[in-house]
């Protein structure tokens, strides 16, 4: 990552930029995407933002949070080098690329879809290790392509769904890398590694271009209440949508603090005693 990078626009049109990342930290460079996608939105009814040369993003659906809270629709896609197992190889092929959609829901809230494109995001692998907890079946391969279930043996997730979670991870890869003339799968793949990249796209829709703003919010509201009022599969379970688990988590954190397992909070305080940045003790 570069911790001084000069991101900027390197060409437009009425409804679309391309960004320079310059190998800005994700959140830099796709805040500056999804801000500029916004900006077009406003005049275009709909903006669209590229983004070259960017690292590591974190969670996709802060972006799409931006078009929200500006009345807009928000859509955030990225790209990345060879992570994933493609659907009937036991090999990476293609990314765990993530794309999220959210939507703005009543006066003040929105509904969100946050996925990456295997069984098991990267992140959650490694949460799985540092817990000592077992992953799930089907969810990653090893290193030769063996199927695992130990997050210390695992290498290689598995696409979401088999073919689909593959064909979108490559799908992505076509509207992003390929549309700026920076691949990032093939080249890996033909043993022309060049680093660590990654590749994005943000989205926004103006929906005060299409639709009364507050009637989309009144719809998307009713529509989310007829939704939670279906019967559950099993007694006494809550029908949620995309992005519930994760507020309410959030919330719960926000109260109580985040916990972290003992080896993530050494590795925390080693990394700070090299900076020499005083660290508050554990609880």
């Amino acid at each position: 990552m570069n911790p001084t990078p000069k991101i900027k626009v390197t060409s437009e049109t009425t409804a679309a930029v391309i960004v320079e990342g310059d190998r800005a930290p994700g959140v830099l460079s796709m805040t500056f995407a999804m801000n500029r996608a916004i900006e077009k939105a406003r005049a275009a009814g709909i903006g669209l933002a590229l983004v070259s040369h960017t690292t590591h993003s974190g969670p996709v659906g802060y972006y799409t949070q931006l078009a929200v809270r500006a009345n807009m629709a928000g859509i955030a896609i990225m790209s990345s080098r060879p992570n994933m197992a493609y659907f009937g190889a036991k090999a990476a092929g293609v990314a765990t690329n993530p794309i999220a959609i959210a939507v703005p829901s009543g006066p003040d809230d929105s509904v969100m879809l946050d996925m990456a494109s295997s069984e098991l995001a990267l992140g959650k692998i490694k949460d799985a290790l540092a817990r000592g907890a077992v992953l799930p079946e089907a969810g990653a391969l090893t290193k030769d392509g063996v199927p695992t279930t130990d997050p210390a043996q695992a290498a290689i997730p598995m696409p979401l769904g088999g073919a689909k979670g593959s064909g979108l991870s490559l799908m992505f890869e076509a509207l992003t890398s390929l549309m700026l003339g920076n691949p990032l799968l093939e080249p890996a793949l033909e043993g022309r590694e060049r680093g660590h990249s990654q590749n994005g796209l943000a989205i926004a829709i103006n929906i005060g271009a299409f639709t009364d703003t507050e009637g989309y919010r009144e719809q998307m509201s009713a529509l989310s209440r007829a939704l939670k009022g279906l019967p559950p599969m099993e007694y006494g379970k809550e029908i949620l949508l995309p992005g519930e688990p994760e507020n309410r988590r959030l919330n719960a954190r926000r109260r109580t603090g985040i916990p972290l397992p003992d080896s993530i909070w050494s590795q925390l305080s080693a990394a700070a005693e090299a900076l020499d940045v005083p660290m508050p003790l554990s609880t």
